[in-house]
C-alpha cells in the first residue's frame, strides 16, 4: 500500500466514524452516507485484496457492480432532500433506467474485464446535476439561516467537486490506457486529490450533523 492509498484509508476510516457517531441523530441522510462510504470501503478493499493478495489481474469487474450501487445512494440522498417534485419525479424513474443500462452496457459493450467508463460518466453527469441543483435550492428555496452549519451544503459541495474532477479523469482514461499504461496510472493518481476532497467536505457536514442550521421550507 503506497502513500496515497494511506491517505485515502485513513481519511474514510476518520469520515465513517463521524458519520457513525452522527446516526444518534436519527438522520436520513447521515444513513446514506454510512452506506455509501461503507460502498467505497469494500469496493476499494475489495480491489486491493483481489489484485495483491489473490493475485486476480483483472479487477475492473467490481466497478460495474459497485457504480449502479453507488448511483442508487445517492440518488436516494436527494431524493429525499430536493423540494421540486419533478426532480423527484425524475431521480425515480432514473434509478431502474440506470441499472438497466449498466447491466446493458456491461453485456455488450463495455464488458466486466474493460473500465465501465461511458456508464461512469453517466453518473458523473447526472450526479453533477443533481448536486448543482440541490445546492441553487438551498440558496434560493430553502433559506437555510447560517450556510456554512448545513451538513447538506458540504455534503453536496463534496460529491460535486468529487464528482466534475473525476469526470474529466475518467473521459481520458480508456484512452490514455489504450496509448501509454504509464500516462493512465499518473493521471489516475490525480483522483487521489478529489478522493481527499470529498472526505474532507464531508468531515466538515459531519461535524456540521450534529448543529445543523434551520431550514424553512418553501411552500
Amino acid at each position: 500500500m503506497n502513500i496515497l492509498q494511506e491517505v485515502y484509508f485513513v481519511l474514510l476510516f476518520i469520515t465513517l466514524t463521524l458519520f457513525i457517531i452522527a446516526l444518534k441523530n436519527n438522520v436520513y441522510y447521515v444513513k446514506i452516507i454510512v452506506l455509501l462510504i461503507t460502498l467505497w470501503l469494500l469496493v476499494s478493499a475489495s480491489a486491493m485484496l483481489l489484485s495483491r493478495v489473490a493475485g486476480v489481474k483483472n479487477n475492473l469487474f467490481i466497478f460495474h457492480i459497485s457504480t449502479p450501487l453507488e448511483y442508487l445512494l445517492i440518488c436516494l440522498l436527494y431524493r429525499n432532500v430536493v423540494e421540486n417534485k419533478s426532480v423527484r419525479s425524475m431521480i425515480n424513474l432514473s434509478i431502474p433506467v440506470f441499472f438497466v443500462l449498466s447491466i446493458l452496457f456491461s453485456l455488450f459493450i463495455q464488458k466486466p474485464t474493460v473500465n465501465n467508463s461511458y456508464i461512469v460518466l453517466i453518473e458523473y453527469v447526472i450526479l453533477i446535476f443533481l448536486s448543482l441543483f440541490y445546492l441553487r435550492e438551498i440558496l434560493l428555496l430553502q433559506q437555510v439561516t447560517v450556510l456554512h452549519r448545513f451538513p447538506m451544503f458540504w455534503i453536496s459541495v463534496g460529491i460535486l467537486f468529487y464528482y466534475t474532477g473525476n469526470l474529466i479523469i475518467e473521459g481520458m482514461l480508456n484512452y490514455m490506457i489504450n496509448h501509454s499504461m504509464e500516462l493512465a496510472l499518473r493521471t489516475y493518481r490525480l483522483s487521489y486529490v478529489f478522493k481527499y476532497l470529498i472526505f474532507l467536505l464531508f468531515i466538515i457536514g459531519a461535524v456540521c450533523s450534529m448543529y445543523p442550521a434551520s431550514v424553512k421550507n418553501s411552500t
